[in-house]
């Protein structure tokens, strides 16, 4: 498994990314085209790409085993906490389209697994449309 990790992609730049995202964008039309299906959303299909794309990146995860919570600790203040998460993927985001999803997704596996579900959910809006504003990819 180590030796799939290391034969992964790697992009110098968020152009050589956003070039294999366009690549395997029109891999999957193409595929979906071949097999007579009905191409759905530019976006929708963007969003199975990148999904890909993420686990792709994404290292394998050591087996922890799962602790139970316990709910009758006292809860912290949930606002700030949800303000710094919304920071910390804000920030995320800048990184994936400054930089790399790569880099993005290394970061948030980095801090926890609700980081990186949430990189994941704005990179699907935010990146393809940032993708569409450059004119990157373009909407049929």
């Amino acid at each position: 498994m180590a030796e799939d990790y290391q034969n992964q992609e790697r992009f110098e730049s968020p152009e050589d990314e956003i070039r294999a995202l366009e690549q395997k964008l029109e891999a999957k039309k193409r595929e979906l085209a071949e097999r007579g299906i009905e191409l759905p959303h530019e976006k929708e299909m963007f969003r199975e790409v990148l999904r890909e794309h993420v686990e792709e990146i994404k290292a394998p995860l050591p087996a922890y085993p799962v602790s139970q919570s316990d709910d009758s600790a006292p809860k912290t203040d949930d606002k700030s906490k949800a303000e710094e998460r919304e920071e910390a993927v804000r920030r995320l985001i800048e990184l994936a389209l400054t930089s790399t999803i790569e880099k993005a997704v290394r970061r948030a596996e980095a801090e926890t697994p609700y980081i990186l579900d949430e990189l994941h959910d704005h990179l699907i809006d935010d990146y393809y449309d940032k993708l569409v504003a450059l004119r990157k990819i373009k909407i049929p």
